[in-house]
């Protein structure tokens, strides 16, 4: 690759992400005072975010074309992460197994196989490109990705697992296959409801269950209220960095992951959380032009691809905190608390750095 293609590197996206992890380390830092097991989060947090930051660039520097050429084994990769997941991870909470340690370091296998599968069924389903995916293209992605999203449910981890399909969808949606070919997955995709159904966890359907009515569980729909005082509490400008009472006081839990949206309303109000979500929208706007400039369909789907990665779980996140959706373990990107699902997510920032440094065919 000529020193030139950095010129494309897109700066304005490395800051945009950046920023937002700055935000995080403070709303961790302020959600996690007066916790003494909690007290180093917000420092760990950011040895992560500058670690992520350089693999990202190690990321870019890597040519995405080639990485195409690696589509089974980053398939059987994924797989592999995946099983050794469901048989050999950590059960610390009754049968869960959805992490491993690493030298005393957490990691959940599920989010960097994900990425894998992106760059995988990228370069499937841009094969016949420029022409859009054939049926058989299709059909054979959505085993693929049904398999590595079964052994997710499996783990169990539902809301990762719809997190998978959620991928997928938005990469066939933009690979331009046929409206009745979407149309059959959804049809598909109700049939199989009841077979989900069946086969889900009771603590998953109790979720559900709680959601539609909170006298099912009142101990797990507790935090819910709590994170709902936490956002109507903040009113338009919030009461102050640092000085949220729901937070504060510790009567909102894991405040420092899934329910950080509630600390920023409490705290920054209306205003600091909608200015948040106006960053996300920046970086989402960003995030489009890439795709739409890449120089080929792989491209193309691998930032569509991550584009789902990110707000797919921002969209859920906030759902949660919102009350407006069953709760669910997805961080808010960049913001919530988790050294690894950070890095991950700077994994994925590179990816779309190694597209948008190449959309000139003269640097391939």
């Amino acid at each position: 690759m000529r020193a030139s293609a950095w010129e494309h590197f897109d700066w304005g996206l490395l800051l945009i992400a950046i920023f937002l992890t700055i935000i995080g380390l403070l709303m961790i830092y302020s959600a996690t005072r007066g916790s003494e097991d909690l007290a180093d989060a917000w420092r760990r947090q950011a040895i992560y975010a500058a670690v992520g930051v350089v693999v990202m660039f190690l990321v870019a520097f890597i040519n995405y074309r080639w990485l195409e050429s690696l589509q089974w084994p980053l398939y059987f990769l994924t797989l592999g992460l995946l099983i050794f997941t469901l048989f050999f991870g950590s059960s610390e909470i009754g049968a869960v197994r959805r992490f491993i340690y690493i030298g005393g370091t957490s990691i959940q296998p599920a989010f960097p196989a994900l990425v894998l599968l992106i760059i995988s069924q990228a370069s499937l389903l841009a094969r016949n490109a420029p022409a859009e995916p054939g049926l058989r293209e299709l059909i054979v992605s959505a085993m693929l990705t049904g398999l590595a999203a079964l052994l997710v449910f499996e783990q169990p981890n539902l809301s990762t697992a719809t997190l998978y399909v959620a991928t997928w969808i938005a990469m066939v949606f933009a690979s331009g296959v046929p409206l009745s070919y979407l149309q059959g997955l959804g049809i598909l995709g109700l049939m199989a409801a009841p077979i989900v159904w069946a086969n889900m966890d009771n603590y998953m359907r109790n979720r559900i269950y709680t959601f539609f009515d909170p006298t099912n569980d009142p101990g797990a729909y507790y935090n819910i209220q709590q994170a709902l005082i936490s956002i109507g509490s903040g009113g338009l400008m919030g009461k102050g960095f640092a000085t949220g009472t729901q937070s504060q006081l510790h009567f909102l839990r894991v405040r420092h992951t899934d329910f950080i949206f509630s600390v920023i309303c409490e705290e920054l109000g209306f205003v600091g959380a909608v200015l948040i979500l106006l960053i996300f929208a920046l970086l989402l706007w960003r995030l489009l032009r890439i795709a739409a400039n890449a120089a080929d369909a792989t491209g193309r789907l691998i930032v569509t691809g991550v584009i789902a990665y990110i707000f797919y779980q921002l969209l859920i996140n906030l759902g949660m905190n919102l009350n407006v959706i069953p709760v669910a373990g997805l961080p808010m990107p960049f913001i919530s608390s988790g050294g690894s699902a950070l890095v991950i997510t700077f994994v994925g920032l590179g990816l779309v750095e190694s597209v948008a440094m190449r959309q000139k065919r003269e640097f391939y």
